[in-house]
């Protein structure tokens, strides 16, 4: 082997260790690794893969040591997230390298080629950076995965896989060849080209979900203003004629009329209470429960809502989502009752806040597996897309979620962490 294709080999390698430790220390860190320190690491490994004495365990000290400046002062953190990128890089790297030879049958060649068994190690190392960037990006955007991410996966799966093909069926037939460094260098460029714009695509996708989600609590809140303004009038008037109001009261009075009296004043307390909109700390919950209720009360759905606590810690695009689904749900079970009801709980229990939701219900619910559907050839789902949304989003936050049911009632309990 030349010297000039063992400094090729050894940077490519290096190269590919170095975008792996990027990606794994940002995803184990809240802050990214600076572009000043990218480009010194970069010409760090460049430096270190000239000499001809490229040592794993020395790869692994250097890396440990630029850890530690890149998270100084914190030693634990640093020593932990060390500790877990060398587990995932030994272990994964040997069960792909068992996956990809059991795939291409090419045992014989691997151990008695020394170029081949190069080109394979580094194609190896690739994939192995391929896979958990394609899983950190699955497990950080769950709030808006969609089947894109999909198709997007199995296409950079299946170029890599083409990529070893090929360059190990040229490295076979001419492992001498010029064309092969080249060929191989751009196809790994191209496909890390790929994997940034993904990155890129991924960034706009969850801005523009943000986006969405802010504009409707925007509206939201909105809505919810005018309501405030709508009823604070309401208020205004009742106040102006509050005495024509005792004037006809004091009038049955004379009359003796108790019954007139009774009714007079039952309807004036109703518009004090049609002025009483839901008030939480949360200006978005607030705007979320009084627009339902408002719809509940539409479709003729006796709608009960309570609630106790002085402060929320949850973003309001998780309670959103939770609130938004849980109540829509009920809602469209509920409408289907000829007497339909439903229980809102919000609660705060220690640094916990308890969510319980109960409605009425009249169709047979098919569970399997944690999954509900709907027994309708429209696939109208009563509760199940809801459900869907609503476990993500506590999972994302760590919480717990039990759902049961009766033949009359379903119920959804949640308990999510409120606290930062």
């Amino acid at each position: 082997m030349s010297n000039l294709f063992r400094i090729y080999i050894d940077c490519l390698s290096n190269f590919i260790d170095v975008f792996l430790f990027f990606r794994f220390v940002d995803n184990n860190r809240q802050e990214k690794i600076s572009v000043k320190y990218k480009v010194l690491i970069l010409c760090l490994y460049f430096l270190y893969s000239v000499p001809d004495f490229y040592i794993p365990a020395i790869s692994s000290i250097v890396d440990f040591f630029l850890l530690l400046a890149i998270t100084y002062p914190e030693l634990k953190k640093s020593c932990c997230i060390f500790i877990k990128l060398q587990i995932y890089s030994y272990a994964s790297m040997a069960i792909i390298l068992f996956l990809h030879s059991l795939l291409f049958n090419d045992y014989v060649a691997f151990f008695t080629s020394a170029i081949y068994e190069e080109y394979k190690l580094i194609i190896v190392s690739f994939l192995t950076y391929t896979v958990y960037v394609l899983y950190s990006n699955y497990k950080k955007n769950r709030k808006i995965r969609s089947r894109y991410y999909l198709y997007f996966s199995v296409v950079i799966l299946a170029v890599c896989l083409l990529l070893s093909y090929t360059t190990l069926y040229i490295c076979r037939r001419e492992p001498e060849s010029q064309v092969l460094p080249l060929l191989f260098s751009t196809l790994i460029i191209l496909v890390l080209l790929c994997i940034t714009l993904y990155d890129k695509f991924l960034i706009l996708i969850e801005e523009n979900a943000n986006y969405k989600m802010q504009a409707e609590i925007n509206r939201l809140r909105e809505d919810y203003a005018l309501q405030i303004d709508e009823n604070l009038k309401i208020l205004h008037s009742i106040r102006h004629d509050i005495k024509n109001h005792l004037i006809i009261i004091d009038g049955y009075a004379s009359q003796k009329n108790c019954e007139k009296i009774h009714e007079y004043i039952s309807r004036i307390g109703d518009r004090f209470k049609d002025t009483s909109p839901i008030q939480t700390s949360s200006t978005a919950v607030s705007a979320m429960l009084n627009e339902k209720y408002a719809m509940a009360q539409q479709k003729n759905i006796s709608c009960k809502i309570t609630y106790d606590f002085p402060d929320l810690k949850i973003d309001d695009f998780t309670m959103i989502t939770i609130l938004g689904n849980l109540f829509d749900n009920a809602i469209t079970a509920a409408s289907k009752c000829a007497d339909g009801w439903i229980k809102i709980d919000l609660q705060r229990q220690d640094s916990l806040l308890a969510i319980t939701v109960d409605n009425s219900h009249v169709e047979k619910i098919q569970e399997k597996g944690g999954v509900f559907t709907s027994t309708k050839t429209d696939k109208s789902n009563i509760h199940g897309i809801g459900i869907k949304n609503v476990r993500k989003a506590v999972d994302d936050l760590r919480g717990q979620i039990e759902i049961s049911y009766t033949e009359n009632m379903f119920h959804v309990g949640i308990l999510l962490p409120n606290y930062k």
